[in-house]
């Protein structure tokens, strides 16, 4: 009898033992399933940065690149302006032309660049100015052989003073096209709408009503633009041809100059849309008639709009 109730018992406890070691291994896996977790969200937002950083940089090599294109084109008009009866600085004059000309084929055909490949085109338009300069000291002296060579150098010269006024020009169109390249960070503001809204905060159109003026509108997504902190600005403008202000001291700058503003808003924009709404408090009467509205940001007007108050 006692031979039968013990082996039951160890029946029943061996199993138990064998549970221990399968709790052990699900939790190493559970644990090993969250470690990897963070090493993929890790890896995404490394990715996305490094991607991100990768386009901005490319961005700036494009334009270097253009800027050098520009500056390219002013030493090709600089070539046209030599001139000499030398048949051997001719040949060279030639030779150095169709190279330029080749080297600005490439830079306007190519799309991306690297900075090893700046530097290269940089080496290159320093070389195709160092030989235009050896030239034009070359041409002088040959030039002061007799008469009609010092007149034909004093055509050259003048010729060269004006393609150095048109490089001017290539380098103010560059700092044109830096300008533009700016503007086309702005983040714009698409859907401005303004109502009129009483006390209570009901839709209003006779001016005596008015309590409060609320814009909204929408800031439009911008990869380009640099994310943060910014100050949206609006400017009312009455019938009567003044802005509406709480007071002279609401300034913000604007094309060098400070101007008054109606109302503004702190808004944390991450180059996505984002939609929003700013209030003037109507402290005074409204007159009758048409309003414009105006915001700025980044030193920017990026929206504009008009209601009716009767």
């Amino acid at each position: 009898m006692e031979n039968k109730t013990t082996k039951p018992n160890q029946e029943i406890t061996e199993p138990s033992n064998e549970l221990k070691p399968k709790s052990k291994a699900v939790v190493f896996l559970s644990a090993l399933i969250v470690v990897l977790a963070f090493v993929l969200i890790a890896l995404g937002w490394l990715y996305y940065s490094e991607h991100k950083e990768a386009v901005e940089t490319q961005q700036l090599l494009i334009a270097e690149k253009d800027s050098i294109a520009l500056n390219l084109q002013g030493i090709m008009l600089e070539y046209d302006s030599l001139e000499t009866d030398n048949e051997a600085l001719n040949t060279k004059l030639e030779e150095e032309q169709e190279r330029a000309g080749k080297l600005l084929i490439e830079l306007k055909q190519v799309k991306s660049v690297s900075y090893a490949k700046i530097k290269e085109y940089q080496k290159e338009l320093g070389t195709l100015r160092s030989i235009m300069r050896d030239m034009v000291i070359e041409i002088d002296s040959l030039n002061t052989l007799n008469q009609q060579l010092i007149a034909e150098n004093i055509k050259v010269k003048q010729e060269f003073t004006m393609s150095q006024k048109t490089v001017e020009s290539l380098e103010k169109k560059t700092e044109e096209m830096t300008s533009t390249i700016a503007k086309g960070s702005v983040v714009r503001a698409r859907s401005v709408n303004s109502i009129t809204i009483n006390k209570r905060g009901r839709d209003v159109s006779r001016a005596r009503n008015v309590a409060k003026i609320k814009t909204c509108f929408t800031l439009t997504e911008n990869n380009i633009a640099k994310p943060g902190s910014r100050e949206v600005y609006v400017r009312i403008l009455g019938p009567d041809g003044f802005i509406l202000a709480k007071s002279n001291t609401d300034l913000f700058d604007f094309e060098g100059e400070k101007i008054v503003f109606s109302a503004s808003r702190e808004i944390d924009y991450q180059n996505e849309d984002v939609e929003m709404c700013i209030f003037y408090d109507n402290n005074g009467n409204l007159e009758s008639g048409k309003y414009e509205v105006s915001l700025f940001m980044d030193g920017y007007m990026i929206g504009f709009g008009e209601f009716m108050l009767k």
